[in-house]
């Protein structure tokens, strides 16, 4: 049996909304380095307030703490070893693979465990369907997190019946299946104290608005299982974090 779309009122539109913009915040982090710019905005309009005010649940509450925590240590401005060890860190979570966790869907999905394989593709037809394609894949695959992250924003800042059934089954099928375990390995391995939280968030955040999209849908969650998952399989950390411009990439 179908679902129907349900009507969604205008203030369940709002709150789709706003849990819109405190995952756009997220997606800045796992997006692009991090620089005296936008450290000085996050302080400067108390983001972390921001997302404490759509904080659903203890879990999420104590990881935007964590977060303004970080930030706080970071200070207003940072000096060059401080934004050179978060340089380091971005590029070993998403560009070198120095911590072994791959960003993307078709990774952890497939038995081959290889980027671009058919995930990729299966999310790609979900952005068609809205009209709305990545960049460059070639760079960025389909299912990069924050492709997938950023679909999820935009489906949730439609507020409408249809778009919020779908950003619960994206979820369920494509995020939600892969994204919890790419957070908890990372938070385990990073670093820094700032990635850490922000991994902690991210969990903590989409299981929020899975949770707000099933109370608002009547979709129950149903999140698809990685059959063959190694969990036993341990990380050795490389000797020393790969700093952009001093060390080549692969």
């Amino acid at each position: 049996m179908v679902n129907e779309a349900p009507q969604i009122s205008t203030v369940e539109a709002a709150r789709l909304r706003h849990l819109a913009e405190g995952l756009d915040v997220l997606i800045r982090f796992h997006d692009r380095e991090l620089d005296r710019d936008l450290l000085a905005a996050l302080r400067r309009h108390d983001v972390a307030a921001g997302l404490r005010d759509v904080a659903g649940t203890d879990a999420s509450r104590q990881a935007v703490q964590a977060l303004s925590g970080a930030l706080d240590d970071i200070g207003a401005a940072p000096d060059e070893s401080t934004l050179d060890d978060l340089a380091a860190e971005f590029a070993d979570l998403y560009l070198t693979h120095g911590y072994r966790v791959s960003p993307s869907g078709s990774v952890w999905l497939t038995e081959d465990k290889l980027e671009r394989q058919m995930p990729m593709f299966e999310v790609r037809d979900w952005y068609e369907h809205y009209g709305i394609s990545v960049p460059d894949w070639r760079v960025r695959a389909d299912d990069h997190l924050v492709h997938e992250l950023q679909f999820v924003s935009f489906l949730c800042s439609m507020g409408q019946g249809v778009a919020a059934m779908d950003a619960a089954r994206f979820l369920d099928l494509h995020v939600l299946a892969w994204l919890p375990e790419f957070c908890r390995r990372a938070s385990d391995r990073v670093r820094q104290p700032l990635y850490a939280a922000v991994m902690q968030l991210t969990l903590a955040y989409l299981d929020d608005l899975r949770s707000e999209l099933e109370a608002i849908t009547g979709l129950p969650r149903d999140v698809r299982e990685i059959a063959d998952l190694d969990t036993s399989r341990k990380f050795t950390p490389e000797p020393e974090p790969y700093v952009p411009g001093v060390a080549e990439s692969w």
